[in-house]
């Protein structure tokens, strides 16, 4: 496990705030496959941003499940983490270093390698192509929006999880704080699903979420004078 890993410059917060503002890249064709979908609108505002791309110009396949490698991308472009900067990283070491699965040509690699960056507790024998459980996605992007929102220390009260005892209890603050500011949520029966593999439909919404929270840290704080 790498060493989780809590700073980043507000500098950094700045430049995705307005990566994600702005209109960089020309708009996509509309997902075809999404009618019906929960998070439909989310899963398409993170396409026409250009955070999001579907298995085809316009197929998302919603409920197929997410690989590794396309986890680490939807982390790395939704917390825009190529555009922070790193003052511990050693500039010569690569994604194959940390992770000998992931080839250094791979599209991935620079994913694994900005993730494992920002704090991620990605393992070192990590299978690329394994699909990822919706615990491990959720503990790799809280490590990461740590460090991509300059998060301080967060004291919250723990949801209650009906399932908790599914959890690896390394993961289980990472689920329970996604929950509490919510960008993950329970089902009706207070169940997260912890071993389940994660749709790319679920894991877009809570990307989507994690995003939006972001977002909303870099607003002004107006304090409002004091009368004598």
């Amino acid at each position: 496990m790498m060493e989780k890993k809590f700073a980043a410059s507000l500098m950094s917060v700045s430049i995705l705030t307005a990566s994600l503002g702005g209109s960089l890249l020309a708009a996509a064709p509309a997902f075809k496959d999404l009618n019906g979908t929960d998070g439909q609108a989310k899963i398409e505002s993170l396409q026409q941003k250009g955070i999001l791309k579907g298995v085809s110009a316009n197929a998302f396949a919603p409920k197929a499940p997410v690989t590794q490698a396309q986890a680490m991308q939807f982390i790395s472009n939704g917390l825009g983490l190529s555009a922070l900067e790193y003052p511990d990283a050693d500039p010569k070491q690569t994604a194959h270093d940390l992770f000998p699965a992931v080839k250094n040509t791979a599209w991935y690699a620079e994913a694994f390698l900005d993730a494992a960056r920002s704090g991620a507790s990605i393992p070192g024998t990590v299978d690329p192509s394994a699909k990822i459980t919706r615990e491990d996605y959720v503990d790799y992007l809280i490590d990461s929006l740590k460090t991509a929102g300059n998060l301080p220390m967060i004291n919250i009260l723990a949801p209650e999880i009906a399932d908790q005892d599914q959890f690896d209890i390394e993961q289980l603050g990472s689920t329970q704080l996604a929950i509490a500011l919510e960008i993950a949520e329970l089902d009706a029966d207070k169940k997260f699903h912890p071993q389940d593999e994660i749709t790319r439909a679920e894991a877009a919404v809570i990307l989507y979420n994690a995003v939006d929270y972001l977002n909303q840290l870099k607003q002004p704080v107006h304090i409002l004078p004091i009368e004598e």
